[in-house]
């Protein structure tokens, strides 16, 4: 059994190893004007490389060029560096079919083990705080990058690429780290409230 790391209060991510997935690829959404989910949540994950190394924590990228990255090696590799947390950025879509308008279009938090929730819920305040979308809540998911892991572990879906405005906003620096802010904060609220 895993117990909780110390933390100073004052820097609650000093120290900490905090795994970071660029979601994709294989794979991933498409948006209108044909930005790539892999190519946006590397751009977030690099903001949040930057965001996290600034407050102390050491940051595990587990993608880190265009080159796919098969979804079973991120958690062994987060294991095998003894990762504190891991945070798995992704951007949301839609089934084929689906009518955009009639679903909901904000942000949203994944998570499989239920000592990751705490994290979730964490991460979802922050990110719809910085991000300003609908807070489209956290929710239990069998997700292959959330289940394989006995740290804290959460797949965010901070805005949905296939909605027009907000894959403009995902072109624009300010809007990549808004949403590494958001998650920097949860991970800062979560490791804080932990007791060793």
């Amino acid at each position: 059994m895993r117990h909780a790391p110390a933390v100073v209060a004052a820097a609650p991510l000093r120290g900490r190893l905090i795994a970071v997935d660029a979601g994709h690829p294989p794979g991933g959404a498409i948006g209108p004007t044909r930005l790539r989910e892999p190519e946006a949540t590397l751009a977030i994950a690099e903001q949040l490389k930057q965001l996290l190394e600034a407050r102390g924590a050491r940051v595990l990228m587990l993608r880190s060029t265009m080159d796919a990255v098969a979804l079973g090696a991120r958690p062994i590799k987060a294991r095998q560096e003894n990762a504190d947390a891991f945070v798995s950025i992704h951007l949301n879509a839609f089934a084929d079919g689906a009518n955009p308008y009639a679903i909901a279009r904000g942000t949203g938090t994944f998570f499989f083990h239920p000592q990751s929730e705490p994290l979730a819920r964490a991460v979802q305040a922050g990110m719809v705080r910085h991000l300003g979308l609908r807070d489209e809540g956290v929710w239990f998911n069998n997700l292959a990058v959330a289940r394989a892991t006995w740290f804290p572990s959460v797949l965010c879906e901070g805005a949905w690429v296939v909605m027009p405005e907000q894959e403009a906003a995902l072109r624009t620096t300010e809007f990549q780290r808004a949403y590494a802010m958001g998650v920097v904060e949860g991970l800062e609220h979560y490791f804080a409230g932990l007791r060793p």
